[in-house]
């Protein structure tokens, strides 16, 4: 897309390095772009404005499709537009699907849509909660089995050193952890066995 600053006066212009993509790739490389714009700004008073820039990427992404198979934006249209809607067909190994082009409108959001957020894969080893975190605010002892009771860390340097003869070491030796979230009670019981 071209612009001028003075005018802000933008043309839809094909995009080069998709030409030799599929069709279903083209149409999923505009509507990521859309979506992601306008979860971006949804939030904002003027969401609504992000309309202007669809119809810009829309154009483009005709302008796109003439240039992949040399032919004009209507003939483009006349294959490509079911009910109102630009429609890609595509197989998958279920069968023939669609897509759409972004149709969804652009109205304000009052609350972030933080379920649509993608991560990236070697990334997703963070996503886990931390368990020590978790073990620490339950407030509950691992040992005893008491609540709401202000929990210690106990902690070993190897589970190859545990002997298996007392409690503590039976439970640690299960989960398979070095560390054991007890209450202080507990926590002076073990520490009295060392």
């Amino acid at each position: 897309m071209k612009g001028n600053n003075a005018n802000e006066d933008w043309k839809a212009i094909h995009r080069g390095e998709l030409i030799n993509k599929p069709d279903i790739e083209i149409l999923s490389k505009y509507n990521s772009e859309i979506r992601g714009l306008y979860n971006y700004y949804a939030l904002a008073c003027n969401a609504c404005a992000i309309g202007k820039f669809a119809s810009l990427m829309k154009y483009s992404m005709l302008k796109t499709f003439t240039g992949k198979y040399r032919t004009k934006v209507s003939k483009i249209k006349a294959k490509y537009v079911v009910n109102n809607d630009f429609t890609v067909k595509y197989q998958t190994k279920a069968g023939e699907r669609q897509a759409v082009f972004y149709n969804q409108g652009f109205k304000r959001q009052n609350k972030p849509q933080f379920g649509q957020v993608d991560t990236l894969d070697y990334l997703k080893k963070y996503e886990k909660p931390n368990a020590l975190a978790w073990k620490i605010r339950s407030n509950t002892c691992e040992l005893c089995g008491k609540s709401d009771v202000d929990i210690e860390i106990h902690q070993v340097k190897k589970l190859k050193d545990l002997t298996g003869k007392t409690e503590w070491e039976k439970l640690m030796l299960k989960k398979r952890r070095k560390t054991l979230a007890v209450c202080e009670s507990c926590h002076g019981v073990i520490h009295e066995s060392d």
